[in-house]
Parts: structure tokens; sequence; C-alpha cells
């Protein structure tokens, strides 16, 4: 499998933006600053840990899928 481009990173100015829009308090630059590189950096484990496609998968089989994801190892 090739290797994906890595996903775009978020910025702090987004993810206060996003947590304004869920109703969280204002969040200052430096707590901002450490989700955004922990969000970006978990999205792209994530990304970087998908080893099949899911193009093939039928969607009934995606439930399956994630209650095997969330067993523990």
């Amino acid at each position: 499998m090739p290797t994906a481009p890595a996903p775009p990173a978020l910025t702090p100015e987004i993810v206060a933006a996003l947590a304004s829009l869920e109703g969280y308090p204002a969040l200052d630059a430096d707590t901002a600053a450490r989700i955004a590189v922990g969000a970006t950096n978990a999205v792209r484990a994530v990304a970087l840990s998908a080893t099949a496609s899911s193009f093939d998968a039928e969607p009934a089989d995606f439930l399956a899928e994630l209650e095997r994801l969330a067993e523990p190892r």
C-alpha cells in the first residue's frame, strides 16, 4: 500500500474555533497549541495504521470492525 500524504495539521486557531463551537470556554494560546499538536499526531497515527481499503468492505461490516479495533490487546 503506498504511503498516504500527511494530512493537514490542525492549527491552534482551528482548535480554538472548534472548541468554541462545541461550547467550551475560551482556550489560552498554549493550550490550543498543545491540543493542535496532539490531535494532529493522533490523526496521523490512525491514518498510518490503516492497512486495508474501506472501499471493498460492506457497510454492514463496519460495526464488527469497530468492535474488533476496540478490543484490548
